[in-house]
């Protein structure tokens, strides 16, 4: 069955993400416990944030103790620490997004496990250089993860924007750079393929 619908992900796949830089800044910082995020009570803190279970504020203060932060760092340094992974979108990659709804006729939308801190800063600061000041107009919908209330990989982040959006799942391509959410996309019946930030997605110029 031909592909009618695209759904993206967002953090290396359309825009171009370091890790590292995160880790780097809160150790300059003064963290004194930090061998990743993923682990300890933090890697918790992110996911229930992330799902919007907790706010800003008992996010950094859960990520402050079990990083080890010095009390003296303030939210702003925090927030700087946090966003320090976000760089920059891929030339043309958002126009891409244009293209293929305007062009090629998907119906093209957007679901990323995300934050109200990594989403303030990704509008002021990555989307420099574009008149847009959210991501908003470059798709049909956004989906963040922390406003709807699920994760990726559970079935009901999918399930929601089939439901709320009407797709059928095997008319619908979902791309993601993690293989546990490209596996759940599958067994919820979508068609899925692994991608990143360096990915050429011209292949998807060539109508399915």
């Amino acid at each position: 069955m031909s592909i009618k619908n695209l759904i993206f992900d967002l953090g290396n796949v359309l825009l171009r993400l370091d890790q590292a830089a995160t880790a780097n800044a809160f150790k300059a910082l003064g963290a004194t416990d930090f061998p990743t995020l993923s682990q300890h009570h933090s890697s918790v803190a992110i996911v229930n944030y992330e799902t919007g279970k907790i706010s800003a504020q008992e996010f950094r203060a859960t990520v402050r103790t079990s990083i080890g932060l010095p009390e003296s760092v303030t939210d702003e340094q925090f927030d700087q620490a946090w966003n320090a992974m976000l760089l920059d979108f891929p030339e043309e990659r958002l126009e891409l997004m244009r293209t293929l709804q305007k062009d090629f006729g998907y119906n093209v939308y957007l679901l990323s496990n995300t934050n109200a801190i990594h989403i303030e800063y990704v509008d002021k600061v990555c989307l420099k250089g574009h008149i847009e000041d959210s991501l908003h107009p470059f798709f049909g919908k956004v989906y963040y993860s922390h406003e709807i209330g699920h994760r990726k990989p559970s079935k009901e982040a999918f399930e929601l924007i089939l439901r709320d959006e009407g797709l059928v799942a095997s008319e619908t391509l979902f791309l993601d750079d993690m293989p546990e959410n490209v596996e759940a996309a599958k067994a919820c019946g979508l068609q899925a393929a692994q991608v990143d930030a360096e990915t050429d997605l011209g292949f998807l110029q060539l109508r399915f």
